[in-house]
């Protein structure tokens, strides 16, 4: 049962490190509800704001 258990705590140290990633590489955010967002948007596809500002960090 224990290389079950490391499995999965090696499978969920890696789907963090690619959510952070892929955070990383957001160009966009919406300033009503935070949705990060890989390209420029008219409205954000969550909410339907159209307040989405370009990153700058």
């Amino acid at each position: 049962m224990s290389l079950f258990n490391d499995l999965g705590r090696k499978v969920e140290e890696l789907k963090q490190e690619v959510g952070n990633a892929s955070d990383d590489e957001a160009t966009h955010r919406c300033l009503e509800c935070d949705t990060l967002l890989y390209a420029d948007h008219d409205e954000c596809p969550e909410c339907g704001s159209t307040s989405i500002l370009a990153r700058s960090d």
